[in-house]
């Protein structure tokens, strides 16, 4: 699980297009834990990371079905989250990779779905990509 953590974030944080737009200090893993008074003051656009599911297969032999979210959120504007959204999609998709012990043989995307905050000015798309990896 860790190495899959690190290989998005090092894929997430190596890409110039991506940083150009997300500086890679906002690229965060876990839950981001800021209280409701102190959002605004929060740097934006922004992308978390985080483990939501972990299986192991019988068959073969040691393999992970994972599921991670990237949470990305931006004070901008739809299409600077679609950008950022995309960006993603392009960098993860089909990915093939040894990280550590880990060999991380692709991942996809799995779902996205936007929040929409009626009474503050964020936009928020969380988006589940599915990697598959022995170890």
């Amino acid at each position: 699980m860790l190495e899959i953590l690190q290989l998005v974030i090092s894929i997430l944080t190596g890409d110039a297009t991506l940083t150009a737009i997300v500086p890679a200090a906002q690229i965060l893993t876990g839950p981001v834990d800021i209280v409701m008074e102190k959002q605004a003051d929060l740097l934006y656009p922004q992308i978390n990371v985080r483990i939501i599911s972990e299986v192991q297969r019988s068959n073969p032999l040691a393999t992970r079905d994972t599921q991670i979210q990237l949470d990305l959120y931006s004070r901008n504007s739809q299409l600077e989250l679609e950008n950022i959204y995309e960006r993603i999609i392009t960098l993860l998709a089909y990915k093939i990779a040894n990280e550590g012990s880990a060999h991380i043989y692709w991942s996809r995307l799995n779902g996205a779905v936007d929040f929409y905050e009626s009474d503050r000015r964020i936009w928020h798309r969380a988006m589940t990509i599915s990697v598959w990896s022995q170890k």
